[in-house]
């Protein structure tokens, strides 16, 4: 094969794949993900179900590649910041870059049939992160993992319930409460 009828080839793997996730991500915006089958997909997407399933496995691994490609601009911008840095900075990347994102990645989040899995993604962003910062490194592995759930599933769902309330806090209200909450608990906004 030379190297034009390979850059041809490549070219349309990048096109089909960039179609599939364009209609998926059009879809999650107008239904429940439960009713996304890969027969919707490929016919919005005007392709064969063979030709996704040269890309993806299922429906939850397009999900799963979706979802690490967020995953991978959010280290990105954790990347930026300078260790050793707080539960504030961290929770404002945080907050800031999701609040950046297409609608689609809101609802990836906030949908209920994806928590589960995107929980256990942000659990894995949050050790990413902590190999570069670890505060808790003293603490037993057992207590760390303790720590990972609580930070993890404090963060998305106050981001959830965020979106949840319609954004009526303002992004720089909602990052002050949230950094607060989680730095301090409740006693940090009422003592």
């Amino acid at each position: 094969m030379d190297l034009h009828q390979e850059h041809h080839i490549d070219l349309r793997v990048r096109k089909t794949r960039e179609a599939i996730k364009n209609t998926f991500q059009e879809m999650i915006c107008e239904v429940p993900a439960e009713k996304i089958t890969v027969k919707e997909l490929t016919d919005r997407a005007r392709i064969h179900r063979k030709t996704f399933y040269l890309h993806y496995t299922s429906i939850e691994a397009l999900y799963q590649d979706m979802m690490a490609e967020i995953a991978e601009g959010f280290y990105k911008e954790m990347e930026k910041l300078k260790a050793p840095y707080s539960h504030e900075k961290v929770n404002r990347v945080f907050f800031t870059y999701y609040a950046g994102q297409d609608k689609y990645v809101e609802r990836l989040i906030c949908e209920p049939s994806y928590r589960s899995f995107c929980n256990k993604l942000h659990t894995a962003t949050l050790r990413h992160n902590l190999s570069r910062h670890n505060p808790y490194a003293d603490f037993s592995l057992e207590t760390q993992s303790m720590i990972y759930t609580f930070l993890v599933a404090s963060s998305l769902e106050l981001y959830r319930q965020w979106i949840a309330d319609g954004k009526k806090l303002s992004l720089e209200e909602v990052i002050e409460l949230t950094g607060k909450l989680l730095n301090k608990g409740i006693s940090g906004i009422i003592g």
